[in-house]
């Protein structure tokens, strides 16, 4: 066997020097890397605290633990990295375990800005003088209708209202009400406008007097037994065979947007159990969404009380869609849940209606949905309820405050900051307001014999019982 010999042959000795010269070298290495990133640490803060001196000071944004907490915390960062760079103002966005978390934040001087519902904003204002800056603004699709009285002498179309007073509802946005003005004008020259206060009175109006040739109310998509979405349904609640009496005339032919700053709660029931009206409830069981809920219990239990109607067994179904499916099981006569006017997403998801209905909807086939709002029926709305709230401590600097909502709209403006906004509290703007519209939140409340703490300390309890399950499933 062949031997072969390196040209280069290794020398114990020298191989002996080349390891200890390594091992000396390798700790030297090690401890440059450590004060390499102490020194970097040490920077970084330095200049965290530059930007927060050039700042002012750190705001801190929190926002209620309402949705999936990842989603929050992501859009949450994504809005005050916007504001950081739009405003230079330094946002700490987070998102505590509680209601009562924000809350106590609020009153500890520990958070600046929250968003939260009306019932914790209730509680912060009474407690700690915070204050509403910002009401979140959702959208809604409603068309314009014009209705005449049945029979063969009453009008038939528009050019047939010339000269002639028309009851005017006052619901009509800006935008709607330019629409119908110009199709009047232009086919009913001569009209003389005669103003109502809402939708349901316009249409009395043209009942009620025989002066009145038309009434005009504004409409949204709702089923067929539906006795909410115009004015004719409305009436219909109160005085029966309203619907018999008349018929509308004319419809615009598209939608228009417009924004709004409440919803509402609603009264369902199937359309087999014999319920009409809220009168018929009487004596019969009931299902409430939540015991927490504002629409789903609050606002639902005024109205009931408001119509002296005494329900039988009060069922609550832990809930919105357990309500609805409640309903339509026959388990209870009548559900309590939210209502909102349906707007695009649920044309874009063909849902038709964005009530709590469409919960359920979704996960039917596309060909079943409409023939399931010929089981289930609203027949009556709550009084409005408000939308979210944007609101500060209590001495946040008005500067401070004014560049902050200047950039969060700039924010909104964005496609990006539009996306984000919506996953943060479900809406598509913020309008200005003060402590005046909890007025009839307030008033809701005290109808219902109730507090905005007690549903507070209930709320917590939810989450409470939430977490602790989840740690025993762990």
């Amino acid at each position: 066997m062949a031997v072969y010999e390196s040209e280069y042959p290794l020398d114990p000795v020298s191989l002996n020097v080349k390891v200890e010269t390594t091992r000396d070298w390798l700790p030297k290495l090690g401890w440059s890397l450590i004060v390499l990133f102490f020194l970097l640490f040490v920077v970084g803060v330095g200049h965290r605290a530059r930007l927060e001196k050039s700042s002012g000071q750190v705001i801190r944004m929190l926002f209620v633990p309402s949705v999936e907490q990842g989603t929050l915390t992501r859009r949450g960062n994504e809005l005050a990295d916007f504001v950081h760079r739009d405003a230079g103002l330094i946002i700490r966005s987070a998102v505590p375990t509680s209601y009562a978390a924000v809350i106590q934040a609020l009153g500890a001087g520990q958070a600046d800005i929250v968003w939260v519902p009306v019932f914790a904003y209730a509680v912060a204002h009474s407690r700690f003088g915070a204050q509403a800056r910002l009401q979140v603004v959702r959208q809604a699709e409603r068309y314009g209708i014009a209705v005449a009285r049945m029979g063969e002498t009453e009008p038939a179309n528009l050019s047939q209202l010339s000269g002639k007073r028309i009851a005017f509802s006052k619901e009509f946005s800006s935008d709607l009400r330019k629409v119908m003005i110009k199709r009047l004008e232009t086919e009913a020259p001569g009209f003389v406008e005669v103003p109502a206060a809402s939708n349901k009175e316009a249409i009395t109006m043209l009942l009620d007097r025989e002066e009145i040739s038309a009434a005009l109310s504004t409409q949204v998509f709702s089923g067929p037994r539906d006795l909410v979405g115009d004015g004719r349904k409305e009436l219909e609640h109160d005085r029966p065979g309203s619907l018999e009496k008349s018929r509308v005339i004319f419809k615009t032919e598209k939608p228009v947007s417009e924004l709004v700053t409440s919803y509402f709660g609603a009264v369902y029931t199937s359309a087999d159990s014999g319920v009409e009206r809220l009168d018929d409830l009487n004596g019969r069981p009931f299902a409430f969404s939540d015991a927490t809920s504002t629409s789903g219990y609050v606002f639902p239990l005024s109205l009931l009380k408001k119509h002296n109607v005494r329900t039988g067994h009060v069922y609550f179904a832990g809930g919105h869609p357990n309500a609805i499916q409640a309903v339509l099981d026959g388990k209870v006569a009548g559900g309590a849940a939210f209502y909102s006017p349906p707007g695009k997403v649920n044309e874009t998801e063909r849902t038709f209606v964005a009530d709590a209905r469409h919960l359920l909807m979704k996960r039917l086939p596309e060909d079943e949905r409409l023939g399931f709002l010929e089981k289930v029926r609203v027949i009556a709305l709550t009084d409005p309820v408000p939308n979210d709230f944007c609101c500060t401590r209590k001495g946040f600097p008005k500067a401070l405050w004014d560049r902050f909502e200047a950039s969060l709209q700039r924010f909104i403006a964005t496609p990006e900051g539009a996306v984000a906004y919506m996953d943060l509290v479900t809406a598509v703007a913020a309008r200005n307001c003060d402590d005046s519209v909890l007025e009839g939140y307030r008033t809701a409340l005290a109808n219902a014999g109730m507090s905005a703490t007690a549903i507070m300390e209930a709320e917590e309890a939810k989450l409470k019982k939430k977490r602790e399950s989840k740690k025993e499933t762990k």
